[in-house]
């Protein structure tokens, strides 16, 4: 039967998925399986650090709580064990460390049952491994790139050289966005063979309206700290905005992540207090969707302070899909999505610009139409958009030689 026709049988793999050590990791991999799953048999590897029981340190005991596998809606997971793998401690050694084992359980379950195509998500790891299984195999790889090849690559030539490598076995390089595209086909050049965006989807389900009344004079935002983030300059200019609107606050919802970002944490910390915005500023740490989404639903504006690196920003597209505006710089991927209906846009890196955005934002509070702001947003990424276009990327990268007709080598 065609590729064209049937069910495809789609293997993912990512270190970056959801597990009971890590809840929030990854959940744009875990959406994007869930989303594929109307259409496609989706079964899931995620290499999981293996750690001897004897060893009590929390920060790596609890990748023992992780299961050997499970079902998730209609997403069938594996989590095997893997030597190395935790936080980046051994990343140039990863993929090589894990290879051996995860190729042992691609086969086993591409014999169960054939698979049509590997689906990796970041060519890091990700993507070297999933390269090999595929040649293996006799199945076609594509991957997913949710960040950056620089200066990531030219700073570590040990990954450089293993992902030049991989390269040949992977059929298409699919970044978030064409901004993210364009970096990397400017970097890597024709080592990418194929390349065509296919962007983060939308949970629609959980990110939508409230039924509850919005605080008018809430700013929120929502995101790792991290440099880049840029949440210094989002402080400075909620200071500025508070001399002309003594009521604004914002609110901070930050996932617990690597303890390399504490240092981030505690400069943001710092600042709040020389600013005096002790009771102007809430921070929350380790909200779950669920919690981002009620709060995206009841504040005025969401707020991204980004400097020009955010290769999607499923952020801003999540507000959207709550009918929330957004107050964005221009940073890259948001830019492919937002309109002026949806917000206002300024330039990053700048306090006061940023405050006379959030000033013109709460000026023409009252003219976002929030239906329609929802409507555009899940019209291009919301999960039934999002499936139709995976799948139509899926079966070219299946289809382009017969997919799981090929028998392992």
């Amino acid at each position: 039967m065609s590729t064209k026709t049937r069910r495809l049988r789609v293997l993912v793999l990512s270190w970056n998925y959801p597990t009971a050590a890590a809840p929030q990791r990854g959940l744009w991999v875990e959406r994007m399986c869930d989303a594929a799953s109307r259409d496609a048999d989706v079964h899931v590897i995620v290499p999981t650090p293996w750690v001897p029981p004897l060893v009590p340190v929390r920060a790596l005991s609890r990748f023992r709580r992780v299961p050997t596998r499970e079902r998730r809606g209609q997403v069938e997971i594996e989590y095997p064990r893997v030597p190395g793998s935790i936080e980046y401690l051994t990343h140039g050694f990863d993929a090589r460390l894990a290879l051996p084992r995860l190729r042992a359980v691609a086969r086993r379950l591409h014999q169960a049952r054939p698979f049509d195509l590997i689906h990796a998500h970041f060519v890091y790891p990700d993507g070297v491994v999933a390269s090999q299984i595929g040649r293996d195999l006799g199945v076609p790889v594509m991957t997913s790139e949710h960040a950056f090849w620089t200066p990531w690559l030219e700073h570590q030539p040990r990954v450089r050289e293993q992902v030049y490598a991989a390269l040949p076995g992977i059929r298409l390089v699919a970044p978030v966005s064409e901004f993210l595209r364009e970096s990397i086909v400017a970097y890597a050049g024709n080592r990418v063979a194929h390349s065509a965006v296919l962007p983060n989807v939308v949970d629609d389900v959980t990110f939508r309206p409230g039924p509850g009344p919005r605080d008018p004079r809430e700013l929120l935002f929502v995101g790792l700290v991290r440099k880049f983030k840029r949440v210094d300059v989002l402080l400075r200019a909620v200071a500025e905005v508070r001399r002309t609107m003594p009521d604004v606050r914002l609110r901070i919802l930050s996932a617990n992540a690597f303890r390399a970002y504490g240092a981030d944490r505690r400069e943001m910390t710092d600042l709040i207090s020389s600013l005096d915005l002790q009771t102007a500023v809430t921070v929350v740490n380790g909200a779950d969707p669920a919690a981002v989404a009620e709060a995206m639903s009841r504040c005025a504006f969401v707020v991204v302070s980004s400097t020009r690196r955010e290769t999607f920003c499923s952020v801003a597209a999540e507000a959207l899909a709550c009918g929330t505006p957004l107050i964005v710089t221009r940073c890259g991927g948001p830019e492919e999505f937002v309109t002026p209906e949806d917000g206002v846009m300024v330039e990053p890196d700048d306090p006061s610009a940023l405050a006379a955005g959030i000033l013109r934002g709460f000026e023409r509070r009252g003219s976002f139409h929030e239906p329609d702001i929802r409507a555009r947003i899940v019209g291009r990424f919301g999960r039934e958009a999002w499936c139709d276009r995976a799948m139509e990327t899926y079966r070219d990268v299946a289809g382009h030689d017969g997919g799981a007709s090929h028998a392992p080598r």
